[in-house]
Parts: C-alpha cells; structure tokens; sequence
C-alpha cells in the first residue's frame, strides 16, 4: 500500500534523461581525492553514529515494552490506579528516556561535526538545544498517551480508525505551525532584507508563476557551516528559508540556481504531495500498531485497558514509521529530483546546477555516492552523482536542440 501511494504520487521525471557518465567526470575533476577520502570518513563515522542510536532506540523501546520484572510491574500497578495520569506520566518518561539514550550519540555527532569544521557551536549550548529539545518533546509525548490511551479503553478494535484521523490532522496541523512555532525556538529567522538575494528571488518567483509566501533567512551559521534552503509551512505559514551561510558564500548562478530549485517545490505542490502520502499510509501503519499491540499485550498479560499499553504502542508505532519511510524517502528522492529538473528549466543554467551541487557536497562533506542500502532506506535527496547527471543531461539537451 505505501509502496503503490509513492508511486502514485512521485511526479514524472521528464527531461533532461541524466548523464551518469559525464557526472564521474565531474567528479573526478573537481574533487580531489583527498576531499573524497575526507567525505566519505566523515560520512562513514556519521552513518555508525546513525545505525547506534537507531539500535539503542529501539532496544530501549523494546525492553520497556517487554520486560515484566517486579520493579516494572509495580510501577505500572502503582500507575493504574490512575490510568489516564498514568498514561501521561509513562509518555512523558519515555520520552525522557529516548532523550537520554540519544545523548552520548548526539555529544558523538556534535563532536564528529567539530573535528570536521562543520560545525561552530560550543558544546554548553548544544547541550541546552537538547535539553530544550527533550522538554518541548515531553509535552506532546504526554498528550499523545493520554489520547491513545482514552481511544484504545473506549474504542477497542475501532481504536486505528479514530487514531489514523487524529495522527492526520496533528500532521496537517504541525506542518502549519512548525514554522512559525517551533522552528523560532532554536533559529532567529527574519525576513530577506532588500538587495541581490532578495531580487533574484522574487525575479524567479515571478518567471516560474509561483507566489512563494514571505521569504526568510536562518541564522544557520550560529550552528554550522553548512549551506542550504528549504520551503515548509503550508496556507499562512508558507515560506521560503534560506541559509544565511547561501546568502554568503554562494555564486550568484548557484544563489540562482538553489533558488530556483526550492521554487519547484512551491510551484509543484510538494508539501501537499508529502502530506497527502501520510494520509495514505497512516491508516495502514496505525492498523499493524493496534495488532501487534495487541498481541504484545496479551502474551504480557498486562492489563489491556492500563497505563502498560503506551510502551507497547510506543515501540510499534516507531517501527511502522521506521519501515513507512522508506517508500516515504523513494517518493522524496523523486520530488527532489524534479525540483532540480525544474531549477535548470527555470535559470537556463545547467552549469550552475552543477556549481551549486559541487559546492553543496564540499560546504556539507557529502558523500556524493553513498552506500546503495544506505540510501535506500534513509536518502530524502538523490545523491550528488545523480543530481550532477541531470544537470549534464540538460547540457546534452540543449546541445541536440541546438
């Protein structure tokens, strides 16, 4: 089912067809094998930091979903005389526990960033960001319990019906408000001030017929040296952010072309494609997550209708967004790959495609060719090698045109 809505919703590629050979090229000439070596350890070390803390996780989740020792077993007792303040407690304390489990490998990740130089940031307020993190997650880890615990007393085998609409409108409803919510908690975002970068944008925006909402820069480089741009939010909140690292340090044809790209996603609907593939596939994750919970509970023998079901529910419903999103990443992969399609169309500059995606590797240590699996199961975006071959097929197109 997941897999049939992706390919339902990924849009067609069209032209330019990509040329892989003439991106080896590329890449053989504008890296050097150094920058290669220094990327792929970089990347190598960040994927070993990835895979732990998905392991930890998870077998975190699976013991307290699992283990019924005396201690456990009191507390949930304790707990169920309550049952609803209890589900609450045990959300918010699992929650608390992930964050806990997620430290050592965050400090690793911020340390692996220093030694690199990608990232600027001390480690005092990188340990505030994430202390600030696990609070603010705590609070809708508690209400979620909560919920799920009053539908799953109340509701029983219709409990997946009444849990899938709820899941789709918090997911309408926090791509409205992250943007103008969440995301100022960690990032001072104001409006592009008048001058080149703002004009080029507009410029665009009115050659591609799109209204792009407010357009806004990130003070990213407080944290890192990394360059990028991104549209989130949907209706009032729509809205263009662009690092102020691309404002500094980009040409003016890869400015243009990152631009141009980002303009594709507003002018093909991709934050509504996403959401509408949510939709699709929530119904069916939240299904297995109510059979599975149920029969976890039952050879559990706790108490179906007590605060033990949340880390039931809590483990599963993890692993049903785990495997969910890799057809999830599949359609993202395709998105963005129209999106650069759609940035060449929209400058006529091929080669600042090209510019842009070798700078974007070598500001980010991006292995321009990662791992198949890898990207498979976690690449939201095509790979350097790939997005360089669709700009030098547009090279070939307008060679033949011409």
């Amino acid at each position: 089912m997941a897999v049939i809505a992706a390919l339902l919703l990924s849009p067609d590629q069209g032209l330019p067809v990509p040329d892989p050979a003439a991106a080896a090229r590329v890449i053989a000439d504008r890296f050097t094998p150094a920058e290669l070596s220094q990327a792929g350890d970089y990347r190598s070390w960040g994927r070993l930091i990835g895979v732990a803390t998905l392991i930890t996780q998870f077998a975190a989740l699976g013991f307290l979903a699992f283990w019924r020792g005396g201690p456990m077993r009191r507390m949930l007792e304790r707990l169920g005389r309550r049952p609803l303040v209890g589900a609450q407690a045990v959300g918010a304390g699992i929650s608390l526990v992930l964050a806990l489990v997620d430290l050592p490998f965050n400090v690793a990740a911020w340390k692996l960033g220093r030694d690199y130089g990608l990232i600027s940031q001390a480690l005092g307020p990188r340990l505030f960001d994430w202390l600030l993190s696990a609070l603010i997650t705590m609070v809708p880890a508690a209400l979620g319990a909560l919920i799920a615990m009053a539908l799953w007393r109340r509701l029983r085998g219709r409990f997946w019906i009444a849990a899938s609409a709820l899941i789709a409108v918090w997911a309408v409803v926090t791509t409205w408000l992250w943007p103008v919510v969440v995301a100022p908690i960690f990032n001072d975002f104001e409006p592009l001030p008048a001058g080149p970068a703002r004009s080029e944008v507009l410029r665009l925006a009115d050659r591609a017929g799109v209204e792009v909402g407010e357009v806004y820069v990130v003070d990213a480089s407080r944290r890192s040296s990394t360059v990028n741009a991104y549209v989130n939010g949907i209706g009032s909140s729509k809205r263009v952010v662009i690092y102020d690292n691309a404002i500094r340090d980009l040409t003016p044809a890869e400015f243009s072309a990152l631009i141009a790209h980002e303009l594709g996603h507003v002018e093909a609907d991709d934050l509504r494609r996403g959401l509408t593939f949510a939709l699709l596939v929530i119904p069916l994750g939240v299904l297995f997550v109510q059979m599975a919970t149920g029969a976890v509970m039952c050879r559990n023998g706790d108490d179906p209708r007590g605060p033990a079901l949340v880390p039931v529910l809590a483990l599963w419903m993890t692993l049903a967004v785990f495997v969910l999103q890799v057809p999830g990443n599949a359609l993202s992969r395709q998105v963005e790959a129209k999106a650069d399609r759609f940035s060449v169309s929209l400058t006529g500059d091929p080669q600042g495609l090209v510019d842009l995606q070798v700078g974007l590797a070598k500001a980010n240590l991006s292995d321009v060719d990662p791992p198949s699996l890898w990207q498979f199961l976690f690449g939201t975006h095509p790979s350097t090698l790939d997005r360089i071959a669709i700009a030098e097929g547009a090279k070939v197109s307008v060679r033949n045109e011409s």
